[in-house]
């Protein structure tokens, strides 16, 4: 969902190529691809991937001088299929990756403060979890001050299969602080709450470093978890809790 995986992942080389940006205006137009494997899917502090490894890719447009951008990104899953557990094997759906789908424009706003605003769409080929559906839509606006930002997605229906009206939320707030050349401290605390089933709503957190190995390839290790209770968010193939407290590796190319 939305590549949060690789958002702490790319930070550092977003960090060390600064000084090269000031030097020389930046194209008008960008296309940047990019390749991911994680040792686990985390989304919000909640496994996506039965707590086992998975591989992603994507690709971004941005139009530099207005700030407009558009992309995508898959990821492999597998808790659509855990979660379609009323029919009949041979009736499931067959949901081995989610796509995201975003837009949205970001910029300066001055005296150091940057905002970015848009929209996403969460996608589930063939799932067959309707009423509320495991398809996702969200808005989210986002205001940045240097390294910190504060950020709130709003969904606009269904909440990944756990809401079926607008008014479920997600805030974070979240730092990308420098070490040193090439190492970056990764800090991130947020609150997801349902507004259809707010027994399920629950906090997550997120301390890790990134580490910019040049070429496009950044490698990051963090420690993760949640308050989430354990009767809502145990996988159904009874591989584990979904939101423990635990370490991920993520290495990430772009280019």
């Amino acid at each position: 969902m939305k590549k949060l995986i690789l958002a702490s992942a790319i930070s550092a080389a977003f960090v060390g190529g600064f000084a090269q940006a000031e030097e020389a205006a930046p194209p008008e137009h960008v296309v940047a691809y990019n390749l991911g494997a994680t040792s686990d899917y985390v989304f919000r502090g909640i496994s996506q991937s039965r707590n086992r490894p998975a591989f992603s890719g994507g690709v971004d447009y941005s139009h530099t001088p207005s700030g407009l951008y558009v992309g995508t990104w898959v990821s492999t899953i597998s808790w659509v299929n855990d979660l379609d557990t009323g029919s009949s094997s041979s009736a499931r759906g067959s949901t081995p990756y989610e796509q995201d789908f975003y837009a949205g424009i970001k910029g300066d706003i001055g005296a150091g403060f940057s905002y970015d605003a848009g929209a996403i769409y969460y996608y589930y080929t063939r799932n067959k979890l309707h009423n509320p559906d495991a398809n996702t839509t969200e808005v989210y606006g986002k205001i940045a001050y240097g390294p910190v930002y504060f950020k709130v997605n709003y969904a606009t229906g269904d909440a990944i299969a756990t809401s079926n009206k607008a008014g479920s939320y997600y805030v974070d707030a979240s730092g990308d602080f420098p070490v040193m050349e090439g190492l970056t401290l990764n800090l991130h605390a947020g609150r997801f709450h349902f507004k259809e089933a707010p027994g399920w709503s629950y906090s997550d957190w997120k301390v890790g470093l990134t580490t910019d190995f040049g070429n496009g390839l950044s490698g990051s290790l963090a420690a993760t978890g949640t308050n989430a209770k354990d009767t809502g968010y145990w996988n159904f193939n009874s591989t584990g809790y979904l939101g423990d407290t635990k370490g991920i590796v993520t290495l990430t190319k772009t280019f």
